[in-house]
């Protein structure tokens, strides 16, 4: 009997030792497709209603009080539809900041978060680099000349975005440039969330192969 409970626990030892890999992976797998999903819905999103609304429409990326990458989809114009705009409201048009509890006519004429999410299980992350590291992970900077304007990609009515001007965030490249870097918890698939033309405005997901750096295409899961 004893013999037999043996090789009862050698045989699941031996099974747990192949599956858990192999669960693992799939895990991961799970939670990077989730967290790649919502990541381009809410780029999809602001540049689908800044050509809806014909207005400029920012997706502000931060770190969350819960440590989560959070994604916030805002409208840069109050929604006050008097033409000419009221003095205070014209100048927080196109700011790239989301004005809330300054017009004469708030919150009235707040200008709207349109989208808000978190995404779990991921990191700031750029390959080579530190997990959680925000201005190393981020690169959609400076804008009109104002270097404080940081991690923020702004959509324009056209469908486009307003190019970031920040040297580090020129067009993407495999090795850097403009992007939201991040990977999942183990550091084994890493990823970046771009726009790759100006004028389209479409987001693009790059995973990082060894030896390419981020590509589109031909890259499997770790």
């Amino acid at each position: 009997m004893l013999a037999e409970l043996l090789v009862v626990f050698f045989l699941i030892g031996i099974l747990t030792a192949f599956i858990a890999p192999v669960a693992s992976k799939l895990i991961r797998r799970s939670e990077d497709l989730a967290a790649c999903a919502a990541a381009r819905q809410i780029i999809t999103l602001a540049r689908l209603e800044a050509v809806r609304r014909s207005t400029n429409v920012v997706v502000e990326i931060s770190r969350g009080p819960d440590g989560r990458i959070r994604l916030k989809a805002f409208q840069d114009r109050a929604n006050d539809a008097t033409v000419p705009l009221p003095a205070d409201e014209a100048a927080a048009a196109g700011n790239n900041v989301q004005d809330t509890g300054t017009f004469a006519t708030s919150p009235a004429t707040d200008e709207p978060t349109l989208a808000d999410v978190s995404l779990s299980y991921v990191h700031f992350w750029k390959q080579g680099g530190t997990a959680d590291d925000l201005g190393d992970a981020v690169h959609f900077d400076t804008y009109g000349g104002n270097a404080g304007l940081t991690d923020r990609i702004v959509f324009l009515p056209s469908g486009g975005i307003a190019p970031p001007e920040d040297g580090g965030s020129g067009p993407s490249t495999t090795s850097g440039g403009r992007g939201v870097y991040f990977a999942d918890w183990s550091g084994k698939n890493y990823f970046r969330v771009t726009v790759a033309s100006d004028l389209s405005g479409k987001g693009r997901l790059d995973k990082y192969v060894d030896g390419r750096g981020y590509v589109t295409d031909g890259w499997t899961w770790n």
